[in-house]
């Protein structure tokens, strides 16, 4: 078994230590952070230009001004400390108007002054904000007891259980279906070419010969596949990690976290699109693609080949790909169905139902047993077969090549 061990480490140290590797798993990072980035500054360009739609909330009264502090509502400012520099700034267009809030005989006046007329929503919330501090110098000056002031001051409850809107759902079953597709086939074109182009290059070197006097052919088959195997949970796990603490960085960040929390229902639809099962659909949809990838990769005589004996690797990849993007969104179409029990198929097809909400949690874990014992049912018909493949270098054709490598084992 040390062998065996010695072939997985090398091939996966061979893998993780390739700048190509590191390349390709920073490639989503890199452009996620390069779109928010361009995002940020069109918001704060955006902003910026909105600044002259700004109103400034004045007074002259220290109890007022400490009340308009308290103002949040965006569009708002309270940076001006007189009317005058309101004035000045309405004047030179940096602001689209200002209310001047004054305090006379225990009665709160505001007057608004603009280019143009304030809207009702800014109106009605400085309003309200107003009404309220109004209404606690009316307790105050009424001399109340404390007991009246309590009941007086007592306010309605008002509660929110927001639910996804289903278009909001729906939106999220789009995005978390079109994700989960483009990963998939981006991911099995590497490692299917890679593999495929490994094996086949490896055998055009000749020393397959020396290496299979030293270890049994099938158990370097096996060390070869969990080498990439481990590989691939390694890129599939870096990219959870990473999704993980980016979503954690943004939700803390000043610049992203009201974003990410007027769009929690969409978020949350995104995220439970890739569940456990998804995961392990995505990992063994591309090993069982990467182990047919080296049987490909080891019927080759010439290494100028190797692109011709992966076709039918692209080809069924092909017909998974566009069949999940023309199936994918068609409720209960009969071909998706019957396709997300079919190895090579189902990686695409079955997670897609799950997503859509049209497959039970029982029809999801049988479509991925089935794809694991037919990933390991191949494994062990490749390792059985892989001395007499890899060794087979007469030049009689691929189909030949391959049915001369079987007959062979």
């Amino acid at each position: 078994m040390s062998k065996l061990f010695i072939v997985i480490k090398e091939t996966y140290l061979r893998q993780i230590k390739s700048a190509s590797f590191w390349l390709m798993i920073a490639a989503p990072f890199l452009f996620i952070g390069l779109s928010a980035g361009i995002g940020w500054v069109t918001s704060q360009v955006a902003q910026s230009s909105d600044s002259s739609r700004t109103i400034a909330l004045v007074s002259q009264d220290e109890m007022l001004k400490h009340q308009l502090s308290t103002v949040e509502m965006e569009g708002f400012t309270t940076e001006y400390s007189d009317e005058n520099a309101a004035k000045k700034a309405l004047e030179e267009e940096t602001i689209l108007g200002y209310i001047n809030v004054t305090l006379i005989g225990g009665q709160i006046e505001s007057t608004y002054y603009g280019s143009e007329a304030i809207d009702i929503e800014r109106e009605s919330y400085v309003t309200t904000v107003l009404q309220t501090y109004q209404s606690q110098i009316n307790i105050s000056e009424a001399g109340l007891s404390e007991e009246q002031q309590g009941t007086i001051a007592r306010q309605m409850s008002f509660k929110q259980e927001v639910s996804p809107s289903k278009e909001t759902k729906r939106l999220g079953q789009y995005i978390s279906f079109y994700a989960l597709v483009m990963l998939m086939y981006i991911l099995l074109l590497v490692y299917t070419s890679l593999t495929g182009q490994e094996i086949g290059v490896e055998k055009g070197t000749k020393i397959m010969e020396v290496i299979f006097s030293s270890i049994p052919a099938h158990l370097y088959f096996w060390g070869r596949i969990l080498g990439i195997f481990a590989t691939i949970v390694t890129h599939i796990g870096i990219y959870i990690v990473g999704g993980i603490l980016g979503y954690q960085t943004l939700s803390r960040l000043e610049a992203t976290k009201e974003l990410i929390e007027n769009n929690q229902s969409l978020i949350d639809t995104i995220i439970g699109g890739f569940s456990l099962s998804t995961i392990l659909f995505i990992i063994l949809g591309i090993f069982i693609y990467v182990v047919l990838s080296a049987l490909c990769g080891s019927i080759v005589t010439r290494v100028e080949d190797i692109n011709k004996a992966l076709q039918p690797v692209m080809y069924l990849l092909m017909i998974a790909f566009f069949g999940s993007f023309i199936l994918g969104q068609t409720e209960g179409n009969i071909l998706l169905k019957i396709g997300s029990y079919i190895p090579f198929l189902s990686s695409f097809f079955m997670p897609i139902r799950y997503i859509n909400g049209n497959a039970l949690a029982f029809e999801v874990w049988v479509s991925l047993v089935i794809l694991l014992v037919s990933t390991l049912g191949l494994i062990f018909y490749v390792s059985k077969s892989y001395a007499g493949l890899v060794l087979q270098t007469d030049d009689i054709g691929l189909w030949k090549s391959f049915k001369k490598g079987i007959s062979s084992r």
